[in-house]
């Protein structure tokens, strides 16, 4: 199953910022990453991270 990863403004993925996916669960998947995303933005805050500079990206499933 495809996977989205939220990736910080460096390119690092977020923890707790992997989530498997299905058709029917990508909506709510990518609310899910948006909100760690401001989570995520406001720990960080002192380094100037803005949850604008975050992105999720679809990881395909590989080869089994």
């Amino acid at each position: 199953m495809p996977e989205l990863r939220l990736l910080d403004p460096d390119g690092y993925v977020v923890p707790e910022g992997r989530i498997t996916i299905t058709p029917t669960t990508e909506t709510k998947a990518r609310a899910d990453l948006r909100d760690l995303a401001r989570d995520h933005a406001d720990r960080w805050a002192f380094a100037r991270y803005d949850h604008r500079n975050y992105r999720i990206v679809t990881v395909p499933e590989g080869p089994r």
